[in-house]
């Protein structure tokens, strides 16, 4: 695998599931709809909270990402590959897309295609850099950045105890500058999640039923 920068992407081919753009347009194809924010935004926390408001809606899909990491980290619920395996997925166009990220590599899988094509809505947590590849590609593409005021993203970085204060220090300074970047357009969709769960959780679960709906 070529090394990969912090946040580069790679798109990958999909093969006979590939279609272009304007086919993806067609009303009964269904919605990409990517979660993304800072670590320490909660975007765990959130998607948890619509994966339980929507377990009887079969029109929902909340993807499992494939990442470079144990099955022991309790963070995310994820499929584990070691970085020959996911090497090898890569290889063999596998994944939507892939990206590198903090020494870790991760990748949506290309068998969330299938559910887009039955109209339904594929949820998944993503990074700030695959929105212009994922907006190209998707028609019915949604992105939502989980945004939380500073204090409150320090205070949760502290209270995870992952990290110590100067790495904290040095991943805020990381957001900050991806904030600057044009990663943004007008189209994203920007959610505070800095109080409780439930008040970003229902905004979030009322958007996915109402894109599951109407794709648009």
């Amino acid at each position: 695998m070529n090394e990969l920068g912090e946040h580069d992407v790679i798109e990958r081919d999909m093969g006979q599931h590939h279609k272009d753009k304007h086919d993806l347009g067609d009303a009964d194809y269904g919605t990409l709809v990517l979660l993304v924010g800072p670590s320490g935004s909660g975007k765990d926390s959130v998607l948890n909270y619509a994966r339980e408001a929507l377990k009887d809606d079969s029109r929902m899909l909340f993807v499992r990402r494939c990442i470079t990491r144990s099955n022991g980290d309790p963070s995310e619920d994820h499929e584990s590959m070691s970085v020959a395996a996911f090497q090898k997925a890569e290889m063999q166009g596998q994944f939507v897309i892939s990206w590198g990220a903090h020494g870790l590599y991760y990748g949506l899988p290309k068998s969330l295609l299938a559910h887009l094509e039955t109209g339904g809505v594929v949820i998944a947590n993503g990074s700030r850099k695959t929105i212009p590849l994922l907006r190209d590609q998707f028609h019915h593409f949604h992105a939502i950045n989980l945004t939380v005021e500073p204090e409150t993203l320090i205070k949760r970085l502290s209270e995870r105890g992952r990290e110590n204060s100067e790495e904290i220090r040095l991943r805020i300074e990381r957001t900050k500058k991806l904030e600057s970047e044009d990663l943004f357009d007008e189209e994203t969709i920007h959610l505070d999640n800095s109080g409780d769960i439930g008040s970003a959780g229902k905004v979030f679960v009322d958007m996915l039923r109402k894109w599951a709906e109407n794709p648009e």
